[in-house]
């Protein structure tokens, strides 16, 4: 009896610990608290993120087994650095708490989700709450009101480009007709309403994952219909505005727009790694070392007669690169490379069961994995691309795409 009671324990501990994780992901993306008011005096995100902290603690399962939860440890320790070293230790202050939620989150994944159902109704209910986010969008103009990461129209786009490999790739692997119409609609969805963020960005990272999607259909007549339907949703749901949009981005290569004072940011902003190499001038930083830097460099009057302090470098390279340095570019590096090489692994480890006597069962799960390591990966192909623009490494997209790499990782390490 005892015997039996201790993987009862844990399955409970393991229960809970992926309802706080649901729970957190509901009020992180979700936000209802910006639709009720009151939901916001609750604080929810901090009352989860404690919980799943408290919870992670007393369950024993603050391990750091994979090299992706190091890299994690790695991002907290040099952030924790630059809080009393940094120019502004305010905002590094705020950067290093970033770090230490999307650490438990992290953990809470990596943990929690231990199981090929959990991964599901994980993948499943991030689709819903994107599919919600995205309808709320289309009446808002292409961005969530009162959301920390899609308040912005370029960054409600990138979420966008994100979420439409999952549902597509969902699409493509259930047999059930009930979720074949809901995945096919939330990328019909998905596409309106980056189209509704009018975001060029947004344009310049779909495009990739559309051809992504395309390319790694098995059935590339079926793919060719499929993703005929969502260029005549992009072309039919778009305005005129949108197109003069997409127009206007070969206008900036020219002294006109956006794109020379991106350029002139990024400039001044490698100007600042280079006196800076091994640790960056520290998270949140950039624009509070940018002036200092943009005299440096010989613009006294900045470009044009104004200068660019202040502001966001407008990429994630360019925020990763300057703010951590060195060793930053080889953690959140290290965390790309090393998840390709679990997907990798995993999808190696499918075919080979393949080759042997499996139960239909086993065959439906190694199926469906492989469609889930497409949807990740176009969701990262969707993320690294679209953050070219936008800067978006202390948003939690990244690191909880990393983090699924992990729990998918483990899972079919357990059942091998």
């Amino acid at each position: 009896m005892k015997q039996m009671a201790i993987p009862q324990a844990k399955n409970n501990q393991s229960n809970i610990g992926f309802t706080l994780l649901m729970l957190y992901l509901f009020f992180e993306y979700g936000r209802p608290q910006g639709l009720i008011p009151a939901l916001g005096y609750l604080r929810p995100g901090i009352v989860l993120i404690g919980a799943l902290g408290f919870y992670l603690f007393i369950s024993g399962k603050i391990k750091f087994e994979s090299i992706q939860s190091k890299c994690m440890l790695g991002f907290l320790l040099l952030s924790a650095i630059h809080v009393p070293i940094a120019v502004n230790n305010y905002w590094a202050f705020q950067g290093a708490k970033a770090f230490l939620i999307y650490l438990i989150v992290f953990l809470s994944i990596s943990n929690y989700i231990n199981s090929f159902e959990k991964l599901a109704k994980y993948i499943d209910f991030w689709i819903v709450i994107n599919f919600i986010c995205a309808f709320v969008g289309l009446k808002h103009g292409g961005r969530v009101p009162n959301s920390g990461f899609m308040g912005d129209e370029n960054d409600f786009a990138l979420v966008m480009n994100m979420a439409i490999p999952f549902a597509y790739f969902m699409f493509l692997e259930t047999s059930s007709t009930k979720k074949k119409i809901l995945y096919l609609s939330a990328c019909c969805i998905f596409i309106a309403a980056n189209v509704a963020s009018l975001s060029r960005g947004g344009f310049v990272g779909l495009i990739p994952v559309i051809l992504y999607c395309w390319y790694k259909t098995p059935k590339k007549f079926l793919s060719t219909v499929i993703i005929t339907i969502m260029v005549g949703v992009l072309c039919l749901t778009a305005p005129s505005t949108y197109w003069d949009e997409v127009k206007s981005i070969k206008e900036e290569n020219k002294k006109t727009g956006t794109g020379e004072e991106r350029i002139y940011q990024w400039k001044i902003g490698w100007n600042m790694f280079l006196d800076n190499p091994l640790i960056g001038v520290g998270q949140g930083n950039f624009p509070f070392r940018f002036r200092e830097y943009e005299i440096a460099a010989g613009f006294y009057e900045g470009l044009h007669g104004r200068s660019r302090a202040g502001r966001a470098a407008h990429s994630l390279y360019f925020t990763l690169i300057p703010e951590l340095g060195i060793l930053g570019i080889l953690l959140f590096g290290g965390m790309i490379y090393f998840s390709y090489k679990d997907l990798k692994w995993i999808l190696k480890i499918e075919k080979d069961f393949l080759f042997k006597q499996q139960s239909d069962k086993t065959i439906q799960k190694l199926h469906k994995i492989r469609f889930i390591i497409f949807g990740i990966t176009g969701a990262m192909l969707g993320y690294l691309i679209s953050g070219i623009f936008l800067s978006v490494l202390y948003y939690p997209h990244f690191w909880l795409l990393i983090a699924l790499c992990v729990a998918l990782r483990n899972i079919v390490q357990n059942q091998v």
